[in-house]
């Protein structure tokens, strides 16, 4: 489950926007987006990001991601600065998620505003869009972002091989995910993997009974591998060990 803010982004970042980019914001865009290329090619399109562009062509590229509408496009932003964005996506195997992407400007790095923005999407993702899990894919070799995932509340589920791109792509995505509180709260109270119940019905009150019933559960249990825990060490009694992983690779790039 996603952690809340702390103390210090309530009391520092309380001036902070959220909201949906529109035509007006294609100026701020286009400075943010020149100022961050080299940022952007380490782990975005490489080649797209090897200069900076016209603002004719920034805004010709807002302008065709707003028209879509495949792709909900959100900047943070102090008064009129924008100092991140960040974009909702369907996940690709399930109704009940989205993915995010997201970067901030360079000039706002090594501010604690990033794990603030990534909170602040992963909250609406779930509260105001109602969405059972948000899902993160970070290149394996990208630390600092999967580091900021961990700090808001995504859990490892698997580090798969896909074509990453940018320049310092692995040729490995890490895949995160951030469950509600109801998955948190059905997966503690019944002694399941939160995995299987993404899609599970008992997720809804009138359905709740079929999490007892094991065809059901196997039926709806998460497909691909979900990395295991690190052994802990336990006394020579305590041989076991929790069940093993689902089945089934994760779906090709």
């Amino acid at each position: 489950m996603v952690e809340f803010a702390t103390q210090h982004e309530v009391d520092n970042f309380k001036e902070f926007e959220l909201r949906l980019l529109t035509p007006l914001d294609a100026l701020e865009f286009s400075r943010a987006q020149n100022e961050s290329f080299e940022q952007l090619s380490n782990y975005f399109d490489a080649e797209y990001f090897s200069k900076p562009h016209s603002f004719i062509e920034s805004y010709q590229s807002l302008m065709a991601i707003i028209r879509s509408r495949k792709i909900d496009l959100l900047g943070l932003f102090q008064n009129d600065r924008l100092l991140g964005i960040g974009c909702y996506e369907l996940a690709i195997y399930s109704d009940y998620g989205c993915q995010i992407s997201f970067w901030m400007r360079t000039s706002e790095a090594n501010k604690k505003i990033g794990t603030y923005f990534l909170k602040k999407l992963t909250l609406s993702a779930i509260y105001e869009r109602k969405f059972r899990f948000v899902e993160l894919l970070i290149d394996q070799s990208n630390i600092a972002s999967r580091k900021i995932g961990s700090k808001v509340g995504y859990e490892h589920i698997c580090t798969f091989e896909c074509d990453t791109p940018g320049r310092l792509g692995s040729g490995k995505y890490c895949l995160y995910l951030c469950f509600d509180g109801q998955i948190d709260a059905l997966a503690k109270v019944y002694n399941k993997r939160k995995v299987d119940l993404v899609d599970h019905p008992a997720y809804e009150m009138h359905l709740r009974h079929l999490i007892l019933d094991e065809e059901v559960n196997e039926a709806f249990k998460w497909p691909y591998p979900v990395r295991e825990k690190p052994k802990r060490r336990r006394p020579a009694t305590k041989r076991y060990r929790n069940a093993s992983l689902s089945r089934g690779p994760m779906p090709s790039c």
